[in-house]
């Protein structure tokens, strides 16, 4: 997928989690300008500085390194008033995420490089209701935008887990209790 419509798709993740509401509109631009750049090695290919396209496209760029860091910012920041970090890494966790599933219902990538050569897509489906109508019903790009609503929808999720503790001085567990009933 092009890099503007990663960006599109990150800006409307970022909306779509209402973080706008409690935090600048800035911050949300900036997360999804950063889960952009790695897109970079489609710069780097040409020049000699990278071996392949998308190898910054894998699980370790992509989530885990984003998911470590907002559970270390969740560590120190869970005595004080403040959760900058924290929201800043888990939108960029969920941003990346939707650019890595957005790759994904393109083509393979290699979300396990450097350690495996193995590639992952999306399975090509097209569900149409009969013959005589054109417009498929679901298709590999339905099935791809679910999976990244619903990574969106665990992002809100965790985000209020983490309003329930900070706000209302709740434990985890409380309010995780909290959340959930939030939701239901």
């Amino acid at each position: 997928m092009d890099t503007l419509s990663h960006f599109i798709l990150a800006l409307l993740a970022g909306l779509a989690m209402d973080l706008h509401r409690k935090h600048r509109l800035s911050l949300i631009v900036f997360i999804s300008f950063c889960s952009v750049l790695i897109d970079l090695d489609h710069f780097l290919v040409p020049w000699g500085y990278a071996m392949q396209y998308r190898s910054f496209h894998n699980i370790f760029i992509v989530f885990l390194i984003p998911c470590t860091l907002f559970l270390i910012s969740y560590y120190f920041e869970r005595n004080t008033r403040s959760d900058k970090f924290q929201i800043f890494f888990l939108l960029l966790t969920v941003m990346l995420t939707g650019h890595l599933i957005a790759d994904m219902i393109q083509g393979p990538v290699q979300i396990f490089h450097p350690v495996s050569d193995m590639e992952v897509s999306t399975p090509q489906l097209d569900i149409q209701a009969t013959d005589d109508f054109i417009s498929p019903i679901v298709n590999s790009y339905g099935v791809g935008m679910a999976v990244y609503a619903l990574i969106i929808f665990v992002g809100v999720f965790i985000h209020d887990i983490l309003y329930h503790q900070r706000r209302k001085r709740l434990n985890s567990r409380d309010a995780l209790r909290h959340a959930i009933r939030d939701w239901f």
